[in-house]
């Protein structure tokens, strides 16, 4: 069978079955609970009319959620309508992006069930974690072009959250339409355009920001100008700021090494030859500058004064066909480069590590009809990309990120049907090779083929339920698979020192699981809700493994200085993993009122021990309801994060307990917008927001690291237009 799995796997893990069920049943029965009154709304709508009540013209609302109009393209690479996508999928758009005030990626993703960042109060830490798979497991695009970049303590994110148009999460397995590193899921990230800031009749305008957050005095600002003509457009964007001092965590005290200063920049080109057709190119550079721990997600270590710069360049085409739906076609080459320099300040000691992303894809759909009752979309696609990388210690090879590249080809087909606009069935095959070489290990040659399954029917207008099967898999990284050398070292007393090394496997296997999913998604007027359940076995999951002074391994007797060395050991296994929970969102949107609730529970185990997963995050409940003044242009409001807690696994850090518990907490947050839309301060939107009002200490698991304790936070941003 195409999707099966080994006996094994499949059978092993059942003890925790009964552990997630409770609140699996609790979110279904929440979502079913609500879709009840929901379609009796239209007839209670009708009463009311029919007794002569009126309603504010404020106050109407659409029959159909606001969900329905809403287009997605993670699910297969091609537009299609939100509300009938068969995939756990999270849309933040342009207004709501506008409405975060983000300062972090964390605050970005706040409140999107199954995914957290994490990371720490030093911002370059930054990576998703989405269903308990963690940085490589998860894809993150960013225009379209792939960003991999894979270093020890380092994060993924290099981007400015102020620059984002929009963000697309996908979670669940789909590597049928991504290849590899599409075990968890996918992060979608669009930067703004020209057209994208300019309003209608506008031709030209610019945009300045500034923000600032109390704790750490972090003082950022961005200038931006754009044009567009009937043909050409043109974005220019350049940003600035920093953390000043050191940030304070929930008790009060310091989170040592945590300032830092950031520049980035954004250029966009756009020109429409026609009204189907347009090509783009881009650049966009990112540089932090810290001084941090060798270990960024450790709490104190050996100091290093940090360097991380990022550099894109983009170029895009992308036509469509005024005569035909066969030819949607778009084309994409990218180049992502990351350098990260590290001086050490005790000694003389100079790092450099170098990771480049070259790549090129194409994608067509086509759409077309069977009979009146029968309507294929089929999509087509090719990529192929390289990644390289290089490491140095003072000029010399550095065996703890070795020279090493990776060459990837993939090809997909992804076929929908829809039958008499109720029934949806999808079928997506992907076929990936690839070639792995690093100096003195051999070269690996291999493959995968990856297909996805679902299907889906329209209860309503305004409800879907959906289920599918798909497979992931996930390349190791490079350097998973040959870092080498001294991790760290550390005296214990005297006379006695801890070494540890790493210990490279280049015959580590991919990962590669089988995800099964339900889904159900709906609303009605002003309510929108959904709710997915997963289950996903994995096989040879990657886990790291931190042996601090390994007890098989004989101490050993400097002859020079006299000191014990004990020697320790981090290594790379692999094990066969089972991950399942369950997920579910409601948004309630008026004009004068918006609650929004989110939540993600979550069980993993390790088949061959039975014990958690150490890379699982906590199960969470996020909170927000806000107000608006329309005739003030006033919305204000409060959010809440309601976190359990978790068991630290083996690969904690050491400056942790790895036997210990992380605790859950609770954090809540106060907001307030304010978008004048007439006087002197028409065209400025102000926020202003408090964050951990109860100065709660908290670390977003499996994060050792403090996140920043009670905060206020202001910004600003005016944007202004002018005609030709």
């Amino acid at each position: 069978m195409l999707l099966g799995f080994p006996d094994r796997i499949r059978t092993a893990g059942r003890r925790r079955a009964m552990s997630i069920l409770p609140a699996a049943f609790v979110l279904v029965w929440v979502s079913a609970a609500a879709a009840v009154p929901a379609s009796r709304q239209p007839a209670l709508d009708q009463d009311q009319r029919a007794g002569g009540e009126e309603s504010s013209e404020d106050e109407e609302q659409p029959e159909l959620p606001a969900v329905s109009e809403t287009v997605v393209v993670t699910a297969s690479r091609a537009e299609s309508p939100l509300l009938t996508a068969p995939a756990a999928i999270a849309v933040r758009t342009e207004e709501e992006l506008a409405a975060e005030a983000a300062r972090t990626f964390a605050d970005l993703f706040e409140g999107i069930p199954g995914i957290s960042i994490t990371g720490n109060a030093r911002r370059i830490t930054e990576t998703p974690n989405i269903r308990g798979f963690a940085d490589q497991q998860v894809v993150i695009r960013q225009d379209g072009g792939r960003q991999n970049f894979n270093a020890a303590h380092g994060g993924r994110f290099f981007t400015d959250p102020d620059l984002l148009q929009r963000v697309e999460v996908l979670r669940g397995a789909n590597s049928a339409v991504f290849g590899s590193g599409a075990l968890g899921g996918v992060v979608s990230l669009t930067t703004r355009g020209a057209r994208d800031l300019l309003e209608t009749g506008e031709d030209f305008g610019g945009r300045y920001r500034v923000g600032y957050q109390s704790n750490g005095g972090d003082l950022s600002q961005s200038f931006s100008g754009f044009a567009a003509g009937r043909t050409l457009d043109a974005l220019v964007n350049v940003g600035f700021g920093g953390t000043r001092a050191p940030i304070r965590d929930g008790n009060g005290d310091t989170i040592p090494n945590t300032e830092d200063e950031l520049r980035n920049g954004l250029v966009k080109l756009g020109w429409n030859p026609g009204a189907t057709s347009r090509w783009e190119v881009s650049w966009q550079g990112f540089d932090n500058r810290a001084a941090e721990p060798t270990n960024a997600n450790d709490l104190t270590g050996t100091l290093v004064d940090r360097d991380t710069r990022f550099e894109a360049l983009r170029a895009s085409f992308r036509t469509r066909s005024r005569t035909s739906d066969w030819l949607d076609l778009s084309v994409l080459g990218y180049r992502n480069q990351v350098e990260v320099g590290e001086d050490m300040r005790i000694r003389t000691r100079r790092d450099d590590t170098a990771f480049e992303t070259l790549g090129f894809e194409a994608h067509n759909s086509s759409r077309f009809r069977w009979s009146d009752d029968v309507r294929f979309t089929l999509n087509l696609g090719a990529e192929t990309y390289r990644d390289t990388q290089s490491g140095t210690r003072d000029g010399a090879p550095r065996l703890q990120f070795p020279d090493a590249d990776a060459t990837y080809f993939g090809a997909f087909l992804y076929g929908e049907a829809e039958v008499r606009e109720r029934l949806q069935l999808a079928l997506g095959l992907r076929r990936d090779s690839w070639r792995i070489r690093a100096g003195r290990f051999p070269a690996r040659d291999e493959g995968q083929t990856s297909p996805r399954a679902t299907a889906g029917f329209r209860l309503t207008d305004s409800a879907f339920v959906w289920v599918g099967a798909s497979r992931g898999f996930r390349v190791p990284s490079l350097t998973e698979l040959y870092a080498d050398g001294l991790h760290f070292q550390f005296p214990v007393g005297s006379g006695v020192q801890v070494l540890n090394y790493f210990r490279p496997d280049p015959a580590l296997r991919a990962e590669r699981g089988v995800s099964w999913e339900v889904g159900f998604r709906g609303g009605r007027n002003a309510l929108a809700f959904e709710t997915t359940c997963f289950n996903q076995t994995v096989g040879d999951y990657v886990d790291q493994i931190v042996i601090v002074a390994d007890p098989a391994l004989r101490p050993e007797l400097d002859p020079v200085t006299g000191v014990t060395i004990l020697q320790g050991s981090t290594l790379n296994v692999s094990l066969d993993a089972r991950l399942r929970g369950c997920e579910g969102a409601a948004l309630y949107d008026r004009p004068r009122f918006r609650m929004r609730a989110s939540g993600s529970v979550l069980d993993t185990e390790n088949l061959d021990t039975g014990e958690a997963l150490g890379r699982a995050p906590a199960n969470a409940l996020h909170l927000m309801a806000s107000t608006r003044i329309p005739s003030l242009d006033l919305e204000f409001g409060g959010r809440a994060t309601l976190a359990g807690g978790r068991t630290r696994g083996l690969a904690a850090s050491r400056s942790a307990d790895a036997d210990g518990d992380a605790p859950g907490y609770r954090v809540l947050d106060l907001f307030l917008r304010f978008t004048p839309e007439r006087g002197p301060l028409a065209g400025v939107d102000w926020t202003l927001a408090l964050n951990n009002l109860t100065d709660q200490y908290y670390a977003v698991f499996p994060a050792v690291v403090p996140q920043p304790g009670r905060s206020l936070r202001v910004a600003a941003a005016y944007r202004f237009g002018f005609p030709r």
